[in-house]
């Protein structure tokens, strides 16, 4: 059950104080959109990374304020911080080729469906996460991985990204349909 956006601030505060069971809440309440989202981004490092994630975001909140979609996007600002200093990181240094993810053995059997709906019906949250990881751009995999898993709204993902809101929907309407493409046959997404 998500928190109650009336006692956020109060658990907030009680998480900074350092309330075992406060903090406790939060991290219930966040990891998993946490951890889904860097594994879509990073998957060998996603663990490294949600680690140091969790760090800063307890040495950070203290001075925290904001509310319940503030923190939020200030937990994927830091997860996103986090993914590019990695990022960074391997660049200099020498790494050995990931290959290709099997098939998912995806059944796409509803056509009329939404392509939203049909993706996220049809696969569990890890299947999805890797479904936008393999066949989206960078780009279009952060705001779909925000937006979905992230429960971001359309101004906070572009806070996030530091772009415009008219421009995340554009790439989040392009990722729908490379999406819907890959799930739903080639006839039914011609209408999408």
């Amino acid at each position: 059950m998500p928190i109650d956006p009336l006692r956020f601030p109060a658990l907030l505060q009680r998480a900074a104080q350092g309330d075992e069971n406060a903090a406790t809440e939060l991290f219930a309440e966040y990891h998993p959109r946490l951890e889904r989202f860097l594994r879509g981004l990073e998957p060998k490092a996603a663990d490294d990374l949600v680690g140091e994630v969790w760090l800063a975001v307890a040495r950070g909140l203290p001075g925290f304020d904001g509310g319940a979609a503030e923190f939020s996007a200030w937990l994927f600002t830091i997860a996103r911080n986090r993914l590019a200093d990695h990022r960074r990181t391997a660049a200099r240094r020498r790494t050995d080729p990931v290959g290709d993810l099997a098939d998912r053995g995806l059944d796409a059997t509803d056509a009329a469906s939404d392509p939203a709906v049909v993706v996220v019906g049809r696969l569990s949250a890890a299947q999805a996460v890797a479904l936008v990881a393999t066949h989206l751009p960078a780009e279009q995999a952060e705001v779909v991985l925000l937006r979905v898993v992230g429960g971001l709204d359309v101004a906070q993902v572009a806070a996030v990204l530091g772009r415009t809101a008219g421009w995340v929907r554009v790439n989040q309407h392009r990722a729908l349909q490379r999406l819907a493409a890959v799930v739903v046959p080639d006839s039914a997404t011609a209408g999408l």
